[in-house]
């Protein structure tokens, strides 16, 4: 009877001490991520110190080849202007700690004036980071969720159908075959342009 005793006290034990590292490890690593994302909203170089060298960034799945985020590289791009232009702002409700994929995930809220001058909520997306043997983020996945989201073009439809009255040829040089052409440039014209849908629909 002691010996079973005893058994079920060991198992009990090992179960809870499992438990207790697994929590540790948890809070760690969203502890990490968080000091990572904040890093990150600065735009800071520290960023690195919770990242692999090369990171493998994907949109919506992980099939074909990932966007790679190189230390000491700087992001850049035409997307990269047009949301400084924005003032693009993403921010984080929710993060938990997947052990099986040795990940955390959370849902991310993505806004900017584009979207506010348009009436788009912000977008939502299921983020996944993956930590790799030495703790550090690896790999990332941004997925859009369909159905927690509106698209851009749904909300341009009116803006789109009162430019083609008021400005015809801007709103084709900005808006050509229902498609946003990023720029520095074309942000500050996008944002001239709403503006002026605004006073217009207020002026009815």
């Amino acid at each position: 009877m002691n010996i079973f005793k005893n058994t079920f006290v060991i198992i009990t034990t090992s179960i809870i001490l499992i438990a207790c590292d697994s929590s540790k490890k948890e809070n760690a690593s969203i502890e990490l991520f968080k000091e990572y994302y904040a890093e990150l909203k600065k735009g800071t170089e520290d960023k690195w110190n919770y990242t692999a060298d090369t990171v493998n960034l994907w949109f919506d799945d992980k099939d074909g080849e990932p966007i790679l985020q190189i230390k000491g590289m700087k992001p850049g791009g035409r997307w990269k202007e047009w949301d400084k232009e924005m003032k693009a702002e993403s921010n984080y409700d929710s993060l938990w700690f997947d052990i099986s994929e040795h990940a955390v995930k959370g849902y991310f809220f993505e806004n900017n004036e584009f979207y506010q001058l348009i009436g788009k909520p912000p977008t939502k997306t299921l983020r996944t980071y993956w930590f790799n043997q030495n703790n550090k983020i690896h790999e990332i996945l941004i997925y859009w969720i369909p159905e927690e989201n509106t698209t851009t073009g749904e909300k341009l439809k009116p803006i789109v159908e009162w430019a083609m009255k008021y400005d015809s040829t801007e709103i084709q040089y900005l808006y050509p075959n229902n498609q946003l052409i990023p720029s520095e440039e074309n942000a500050r014209r996008w944002k001239d342009l709403l503006k002026k849908y605004h006073e217009a629909e207020n002026a009815k």
